[in-house]
């Protein structure tokens, strides 16, 4: 059983009362500690179980938020004697089944989306790889570009921002990948208009071509992506990496457009979009599927609106490409 220590840090009167009032019973919680600090204040200890603690977090977050001196650290526990037994089945469930809670996939999230000197450098790096590999047509120099492509994180962040409607981690993801793209263009356009680009070539030409298997791909690559990281199981981002590819099409479009082949390109642009699309759609589904929800109902309200915007306009431009794509088969 997975579980997390959280540490509650509260004016002594308010700790006291907690200690007496807390139904530790409508939780899946195996002990609560109290442990005295300065300045007037006390230290209470949560030990709960990893689907759980989100109920914990948010029952805390109601009643103290106000406070000024309120603060939670939540901590991993990597194994706990003796072994907590299940908890027994009550008439309030309050686990979250399948995931971690809200807050940690948050912090996660916000850390593959910000945009700082290493974001900026990975892509730069990891564009000049895919190049490279994509003119010497060697698949085995494109896989390791697509591994290290920085790209998939501020697109998965904007799914879970539309789903929470959280404005400032949108802002965020949405500068960091507008960045990201435009910076891994720009320099496979430097490539292309330095070294000759020949289209033909088969890890180009097989990205300057949409079909139906690449919004398969990328739906499910999008769907993955999200439950990997709602499970906690990070690893399996690499395998979406792969799978999603959304560096390879975007040099291919950069470089095609710097040796002058603009219908080549357009298909290639067509394959980052519909990547792009895909991947946000599931990954949206994928979170509001697993429960993920705002805390308080004001912000409830406004991820409702976000996330229907944001599926209508998602699907509306899905089905265009879809549509593009049967044009150009026919």
């Amino acid at each position: 059983m997975a579980l997390r220590m959280i540490e509650l840090i509260l004016p002594r009167d308010y700790a006291e009362k907690l200690k007496e009032s807390f139904d530790e019973s409508a939780f899946e919680v195996h002990g609560m500690w109290t442990e005295e600090l300065d300045d007037g204040k006390k230290l209470v200890r949560v030990l709960a179980s990893a689907g759980g603690t989100e109920a914990v977090l948010d029952e805390f977050e109601k009643r103290f938020s106000w406070l000024k001196d309120y603060r939670i650290v939540l901590l991993p526990a990597e194994a706990t004697l003796p072994r907590p037994s299940e908890p027994e089945p009550t008439d309030k469930p309050k686990k979250v089944v399948g995931r971690i809670n809200r807050e940690e996939l948050y912090a996660g999230v916000l850390e593959t989306a910000k945009l700082n000197r290493v974001f900026l450098v990975m892509v730069a790096l990891s564009s000049v790889v895919a190049a490279v590999g994509l003119v010497r047509d060697s698949g085995v120099i494109v896989l390791s570009a697509m591994v290290i492509a920085p790209l998939l994180g501020p697109n998965i962040a904007l799914a879970l921002a539309t789903t929470l409607g959280d404005k400032k981690l949108h802002r965020t993801a949405l500068r960091s990948s507008l960045t990201g793209f435009t910076l891994a263009i720009g320099l496979a356009i430097l490539y292309g208009l330095l070294f000759r680009i020949h289209p033909s070539t088969g890890e180009i030409a097989s990205r300057t071509h949409v079909g139906f298997g690449d919004i398969a791909l990328a739906l499910a690559a999008g769907t993955a992506g999200a439950l990997s990281l709602t499970t906690g199981a990070s690893g399996t981002l690499i395998g979406v990496m792969v799978a999603v590819a959304l560096l390879p099409p975007t040099v291919v479009t950069g470089m095609l457009i710097g040796s002058g082949h603009f219908k080549e390109a357009s298909g290639a642009a067509e394959l980052v979009a519909i990547n792009l699309v895909c991947l946000i759609l599931a990954a949206i589904i994928t979170f509001l599927v697993q429960g993920i929800r705002p805390t308080s109902w004001w912000e409830a309200e406004a991820a409702k609106k976000a996330t229907r915007r944001s599926l209508i306009g998602g699907g509306l431009l899905l089905v265009a490409l879809v549509v593009l794509v049967i044009l150009q088969v026919a």
